[in-house]
Order: C-alpha cells, then structure tokens, then sequence
C-alpha cells in the first residue's frame, strides 16, 4: 500500500472510508453472541465502558458543522477545569430538578406504582415515593466515596505517578497497620512474591502479579505503565526491599516514574 503523501485527496478518502467500513464490521463480530451481563465486567475496561469510548456522537456533530459551513474549526477540547466546572453546574442543575419534582409529588401521584419487580437482582416493584426515598441517599453514599478516593489520591502520590513499596515484618508480615490496609484495599495491582501476596491477601482486593525472579523487569514495567495511566500500584516485599530485594527496587527505579516506601504498620 503506498504511503499517504503519495496518495491523492480522493485516495485517502477512499481509504478513510475503507477504515470506517472495517472497524464498523470488526466492532460488531466482536459483540456477537454477548451476554448482556459480560458486557459490564472487566478488570479494566469491561465492553460497555469500551462502547462508551468509541461514541463519537460530539465529534461527528462538529465536523457536520464544518461540512455545512456553519463553523470553520473544531471547538477547543475542554482542559480538565472546564470539564469538572460543567459537570457540577449539571449536577446542580439536576439536584434543582429533582428537588422540585419530588416537592410538587401529591399522595396519589407518591402511591403511583412506578417499577416492576425484577427477580434477577431481587429488586421489587416500588412506588414513586419508594423509588425517591431510595435515590435520596445516593448522593451522600458517594460523597463518602469521593472523600475516600480524595484520600488515597494522596496516600497513592497519584499526581506523581509513583508505584508504592509496602515492606512487610518478616516475622510478622501480616500485622498491617491501617493507611497500609488502605493501599492494599485500593491498589488495582498488588505485586510481590508467593509469600507476601499470601501475607497480604486478606487486606488486598485488587489483581494479583506474581514476582517469581524472572520476571521482574516485566511487572515493574508494567507497574510504571499502569501507574502513568492513573492506576494504583502496590509492590510487598518480605523485609526492606533494599535488602531482600534490591532487584526490584532497581527495576522499580528503572521504570516507573517514582517509587515511593510505605511502612506497613502506619
């Protein structure tokens, strides 16, 4: 295929075209016989998540303006502040709306059955008030999850990218103290030898990466990579990682953009 600068306009439409076509037919083999509640698991990114991130419905729509005349750019990509800006004035937007609603609801509109039950998650048909009185809660249960995650943001050094090194008590590698029970609960991966992941595994709830001597460089490289991509990292050695395993923390040094020592028992 000869390369693009050698292709005329109209060639690289058509192969623009040839894409589209292609990933469009890929798209939809690929979800062939799905089950609907595969579609939502994933340790990463399940196929619901991936289906959110190839809708383009914003993009399209901008570059039909473009076609049509009606604008001559694309419109600046939102930096990060903008973003979370709008999405607060949206959700307070949308805390005004269903504080109205649920303020204007008589007696025989709240005794309206609104939901049918579901047996498959043991959900029962609710009234509009039931269904209100349940949704009322929701904001204050994840405001104590932002708090939480606010926490480890910075217990994790997240802005930094740094992969965190727990050294565990070689006599007593299970005593844990509490910010160290805390990292292991919220770490995405938890890597270490056989005997610290046994040490640790009832603190730890993310996915396991085994250290077995010869595979090192491999999982601290992808420590470093999943930590620039905003995961949370967690490697147990049994003892000072200087002393019991330098290697590591050589390899940990070597690929990851920071590398920072929690104590267990703090």
């Amino acid at each position: 295929m000869a390369p693009e600068e050698e292709l005329t306009s109209l060639q690289r439409r058509a192969r623009v075209l040839e894409r589209l076509d292609e990933g469009y037919k890929n798209l939809h083999t690929s979800l062939e016989g799905l089950d609907p509640v595969d579609a939502f698991l994933g340790s990463r990114w399940s196929v619901w998540e991936v289906l959110n991130h190839l809708d383009t419905e914003k993009f399209v729509a901008a570059l039909e303006q473009i076609v049509a005349g009606d604008e001559d750019m694309l419109p600046p990509f939102n930096t990060r502040e903008t973003k979370l800006k709008a999405d607060i004035v949206h959700l307070d937007d949308n805390y005004r709306r269903f504080r109205k609603l649920v303020g204007s609801l008589t007696e025989a509109k709240m005794s309206q059955q609104v939901t049918a039950p579901n047996p498959e998650n043991s959900f029962p048909g609710l009234t509009l008030l039931e269904l209100v009185e349940r949704s009322s809660g929701h904001w204050t249960a994840h405001s104590r999850q932002i708090v939480e995650t606010r926490k480890y943001v910075e217990a994790f050094n997240a802005r930094e990218r740094a992969v965190t090194f727990i050294p565990l008590d070689p006599d007593r590698p299970s005593e844990l103290g509490v910010l160290a029970v805390g990292l292991l609960k919220h770490a995405d991966y938890v890597a270490g030898t056989p005997e610290a992941l046994d040490a640790v595994r009832n603190s730890a709830s993310g996915t396991e990466l085994i250290l077995n001597g010869k595979n090192t460089n491999e999982i601290l490289s992808r420590l470093g990579r999943d930590a620039r991509a905003g995961l949370w990292t967690v490697v147990c050695t049994i003892g000072s990682p200087s002393e019991s395993h330098p290697e590591v923390l050589k390899a940990a040094e070597q690929h990851c953009d920071k590398v920072v020592i929690q104590q267990a028992r703090k």
